[in-house]
Order: C-alpha cells, then sequence, then structure tokens
C-alpha cells in the first residue's frame, strides 16, 4: 500500500496555467519639432508578446487536455513550472523549483539494499505561488496524491505511478521513493509532476475522498477563471474561445519577467494563425500550432523579407507497424521479417520526407530518435542498410515465397494466395498513406488505403483492431512502448503498442532501458533497442515531422530552442526561460 509521510498534508493544492496577454501598447505621436524631449525618468511603456496556438484551451492541468496538437502544451512552462526543467543548449536536467536536479554525485539520489530508488529533491528557499501563498514540500506531497488518484484523470503517470512513498521532512525537502531505478528519476518537469496549491485545493479534494464526485472536484473555477500555480506569467483573463492573457508575476523567484503581458490567442485553423503572423499581430507560435507545410512557407516567405525566424527540429516520428496479434493480422505474410525488409527497401524515405515535408529529405528517419534526443548517437544512421532498392525488394519476396503473378501482384507459393494488406491511417494522413502504397504496388503488393473515421480517433479499441498496417507517430523515446505494453493485457488497447507486439527479448531490453540511471548506461541500452529493431523490424520507421516554430524579427524569445524539447517531452519545453523573453514595444 502507498503511504504519504508529510507533515500537515490534507488541504489540496491546485493548477495554475497562467496565460497572460495584453493589446499591443499604442505608439507614441512623433515628437513635434522645437518641443523639448521627453524626461529620462518617464514611465516605461508596457511591453507584450502575443503567442498564437491552434489548440482550444478549456482548463489547466489535470483538468485539461493531454494531446499536444496545436501548441497549448508547448506553453506549459511560461504559467506552471516543474520540479525540473532543461538547461539553455542541451537537454540536460537542471533544477527549476528544485534547486538542481538530483543525481548520485552528490547524494540525492542512492539505490537503497532492498532496490529502491530514493530521490531527493531540494526545494528552493522562499517559493511562493502567484497567489503569494508559501510553496513548501507539503504541497509537492499534495500534488503526489493528485497525480497519482486513480478517480481523477491525469496529464502523465509515467513516473508517479513507479512512486511507493514520499516525505516531507522539512518545508524544502521533498523525498520521492521510487519501486526501483527509473531513467527519469532526475527529470520531473511539469507533464511528469504537475505541481498544485494544496491551500487553494485541499478541501475540495478532502471533498472529492469524501464523495468520489470527479465532476465537482473538476468544476471548482481554479482549473479555468481562477487557476494559480507557480510560472513567470499568472492568468488574468480566460476565453476558451479567444484566448488568454497572462500578466508578469513580479514574485517570480528567478526575477520579474522583461515582459509585462503575454497574450496566447487562439486561432481556428492554421491558416488564420499563418496570416496573423504574416501581418505582425502574433509574435511568437508554438511547435505543432502550423502544419509542417505552413511552417515552411512562413519560413520561405520570413527568411525572404527578415521579418522572422523559424526554427525547424526533429519531432514526431512516423512509423509504420503491422497488426501483430496473428487472429486480427488478414496477411500473415507481414509477419515474416523478410516481406518487412523488402517492404522497407521498397520506399524511399528521403522522397517521402520531402514529399510530406515540405521539400525536406533530411527528415527522413534514418534513427528512432530524433537529433535532438540525449541518447540519439546510439542510434544515429542505424537504417541506413536498408535504402531504396526496389529490385533488393523484390529479391526479398522472392526470398520469403512471393513471386509475380500475371496482373503483376506476387503470389504465395505455397497456396498461390495474392499479397493483399491493409494501410490504415487517421484524418488528415491519407497523402501519406496513399504515396507509401504507390511504392508498395511497384513491387507487387496490393494495397487497399482505408482512413480511421473521425469518430473513431479516440476509439482505442477500434484503433487497435486493424487488419494489417497502420501509420502513426510517437515523440522521442516513447517509440519504445511500441516494444512492450506498460500496463499489461488488461489494458491491451490502450497505450503505445496497441499492435499487440510480444518479444520477451524486446520487453527485457525496454526494462533495461527504463531503469539505466547512469548516462553510459542510458546510451548502452538505447543502442542494444535500437539493434534489435534494426534486426527484427517491429514497426518500419519512414520519416520525422518537422516540428516548427518561430518569433517575429523585434522579439528576443527561442534563443534557447536547442535545449528545448517539443509538447510531448517530459521536460524542459521551448518556454522554459520565457521569463527572459523581451520585446521592443
Amino acid at each position: 500500500m502507498k503511504r504519504v509521510s508529510t507533515s500537515a498534508l490534507g488541504l489540496l493544492a491546485a493548477l495554475c496555467v497562467l496565460v497572460t496577454g495584453c493589446a499591443q501598447p499604442s505608439t507614441p505621436s512623433a515628437q513635434r519639432s522645437g518641443e523639448p524631449s521627453a524626461p529620462s525618468n518617464a514611465p516605461r511603456q508596457p511591453k507584450s508578446i502575443t503567442v498564437g496556438i491552434t489548440s482550444t484551451v478549456q482548463a489547466f492541468g489535470l483538468a485539461g487536455t493531454t494531446t499536444t496538437a496545436g501548441g497549448w502544451l508547448s506553453a506549459t512552462e511560461l504559467h506552471t513550472q516543474g520540479l525540473v526543467t532543461s538547461d539553455v543548449n542541451s537537454r540536460a536536467p537542471v533544477g527549476r523549483l528544485a534547486e538542481r536536479a538530483p543525481s548520485f554525485d552528490d547524494g540525492s539520489m542512492s539505490l537503497l539494499p532492498d532496490g529502491r530508488l530514493r530521490v531527493v529533491y531540494r526545494l528552493r528557499s522562499g517559493l511562493t505561488w502567484q497567489d503569494g501563498a508559501p510553496l513548501t514540500s507539503r504541497d509537492m506531497a499534495f500534488s503526489y496524491l493528485l497525480n497519482n488518484d486513480p478517480g481523477l484523470p491525469f496529464v502523465n503517470r509515467d513516473a508517479v505511478k513507479l512512486i511507493e512513498s514520499i516525505e516531507t521532512p522539512d518545508d524544502v525537502t521533498f523525498i520521492a521513493n521510487f519501486t526501483g531505478p527509473y531513467y527519469l528519476a532526475d527529470s520531473l518537469g511539469p507533464r511528469l509532476f504537475w505541481p498544485y496549491p494544496q491551500h487553494l485545493l485541499g478541501e475540495a479534494y478532502d471533498r472529492f475522498l469524501a464523495t468520489k464526485n470527479a465532476e465537482e472536484f473538476l468544476g471548482q473555477t481554479y482549473w479555468s477563471t481562477a487557476y494559480v500555480n507557480s510560472g513567470p506569467f499568472r492568468l488574468t483573463s480566460f476565453d476558451p474561445g479567444e484566448g488568454l492573457v497572462f500578466e508578469a508575476h513580479d514574485g517570480y523567484f528567478l526575477g520579474r519577467p522583461k515582459v509585462d503581458t503575454i497574450r496566447l490567442r487562439t486561432f481556428a485553423n492554421d491558416n488564420a494563425l499563418l496570416a496573423n503572423l504574416l501581418s505582425g499581430v502574433v509574435d511568437v507560435y508554438m511547435d505543432l500550432a502550423l502544419k509542417p507545410e505552413m511552417g515552411f512557407q512562413l519560413k520561405d516567405r520570413w527568411e525572404g523579407s527578415g521579418d522572422g525566424t523559424v526554427h525547424l527540429t526533429a519531432g514526431y516520428i512516423r512509423v509504420l507497424v503491422p497488426q501483430w496479434r496473428p487472429s486480427m493480422q488478414k496477411e500473415a505474410g507481414n509477419l515474416d521479417v523478410r516481406v518487412r525488409r523488402a517492404m522497407l527497401q521498397a520506399l524511399d524515405r528521403p522522397a517521402l520526407a520531402g514529399a510530406l515535408q515540405g521539400g525536406h529529405p533530411e527528415f527522413a528517419a534514418n534513427s528512432i530518435l530524433p537529433t535532438e534526443d540525449r541518447n540519439y548517437q546510439a542510434t544515429k544512421d542505424a537504417f541506413t542498410p536498408f535504402p531504396y532498392d526496389p529490385e533488393r525488394a523484390k529479391a526479398l519476396l522472392r526470398e520469403a515465397g512471393w513471386t509475380p503473378g500475371p496482373d503483376g501482384v506476387v503470389r504465395n507459393a505455397s497456396d498461390n494466395r495474392r499479397f493483399s494488406t491493409q494501410l490504415t491511417t487517421t484524418p488528415g494522413s491519407e497523402q501519406e498513406i496513399s504515396a507509401i502504397a504507390d511504392y508498395w504496388r511497384r513491387v507487387g503488393l496490393d494495397i487497399e488505403e482505408t482512413t480511421v473515421p473521425p469518430s473513431f480517433t479516440r476509439d482505442n479499441q477500434y484503433r487497435a483492431s486493424y487488419s494489417g498496417w497502420e501509420t502513426t507517430a510517437n515523440y522521442a523515446d516513447s517509440v519504445f512502448g511500441r516494444l512492450k505494453d506498460p500496463a499489461g493485457p488488461e489494458t491491451r488497447w490502450a497505450g503505445a503498442n496497441r499492435a499487440g507486439y510480444d518479444d520477451p527479448r524486446a520487453a527485457t531490453l525496454v526494462d533495461a532501458y527504463y531503469r539505466a540511471m547512469a548516462s553510459q548506461d542510458q546510451m548502452r541500452t538505447t543502442k542494444a533497442i535500437s539493434d534489435f529493431v534494426v534486426n527484427e523490424l517491429p514497426f518500419l520507421p519512414f520519416v520525422f515531422e518537422a516540428n516548427n516554430i518561430g518569433v517575429r524579427k523585434g522579439v528576443k524569445a527561442l534563443d534557447d530552442v536547442s535545449g528545448g524539447a517539443g509538447a510531448g517531452a517530459a521536460y524542459g519545453s521551448y518556454t522554459r526561460n520565457a521569463h527572459l523573453w523581451d520585446s521592443g514595444t
């Protein structure tokens, strides 16, 4: 049974998602000739930045959405801070609410004799919530309860489900005892461990524990109009249809932000956001707010005019995944590794990347991790042994017993059946499967293209029941979840491994990765997983989605892109240093 050891834990802490903004300040009228200049001590004009997203904001924290689409979750660190974030120019974890990231070197992390992992997070002294109330280790203990409560929704439970108990020996010490080694135990950003203020949510949580009425608990105004947290900007206006306004938090522990107001504007679609970026109404836009093709279009326009900068990074990896349950897989040939090798070499991945990612063939997937990942070097160029080679693909098919029939479709040597399979995707990716199907047809495969109906895109059982292949995406190392269902067979329809892949060797490798604490051990286990995927091809990587995130000329922001990551990352988003953003007005 999990226990919470904490002094005076009873009142509930809450989330604050701050999105502040204000209208652009008026431009002073030109000084008339002969008039004296303004005195040097004239009040400073307020500064503001407008940030654009294409996702509707309904609530903060566990009451809000967990989808990364549209850019909203990339703005989390505007209003909410975690224990840890990433460094300026690297993915190394550094302290945020905590003084520093825990480490074996300084003794704040230690393996206990019984195999558990003890992690000590020491908070900065003098921390406060945006309403001025002290932020202490008791709030962290309360946050653990909320993040781990099975009766409430959650942002991400990958870490908290592994925490066996917690301790709060004093106001600035928060100790998490993990069931065993966990590779992200030193990296608890807000996505893994969202902080909530006990003084604002404690009583409501007590009522929830008594009534189990989650609807009443989630109906608190705290989750929307009254959100309070610990970030550099505090919420002052909440309108799901239009956007949110955040104002600088004077008591922010890293110093008052340089900008007075951040307006987070919601746009109905990419076209509207793009138009407002080109007109200068929007200053910054988040990753996943613009589709890749529009990001490329904006990049070309801004580079030509000098009106702004668009940063491109490798984001989600697009993969082809066969149905691994024999009872659901209608073409058993898909489960033959020789056939999968043929299908991979039948794809011109650089050409696919060029077609799908705005003429950028460099986004072809030659590894299972993006270049920004801290373990990328262990996977670099792992898929170069599979260049586009249709003749080699045909030879591999013949080796597996598939030879061309009179109609050009390959047939099985044992029963003369045609190789017919289904290729499924979700709405918006029809061009993708059309291009892939065309390549596969060239080597003699009969492909049926299907799209999941919009009403079923969130139906896990429906999504898991495809009969051939599906195209889907993963962010960074979440692709490893396709090798093992972390939740177990009782939730087989959910999670990354909805295709039902089951190989004890892969499960062992993934377990070793999640338990690797030292950087060299993480690199070693990552390399072992990459080698396994190359040899067995449980899924076929083909392109990385090009993340695009941009800033208008004259606005100082996003200088630290190389150390940041997209909304799906466990810690360290692109907004982690928003308190340093600045504008010329």
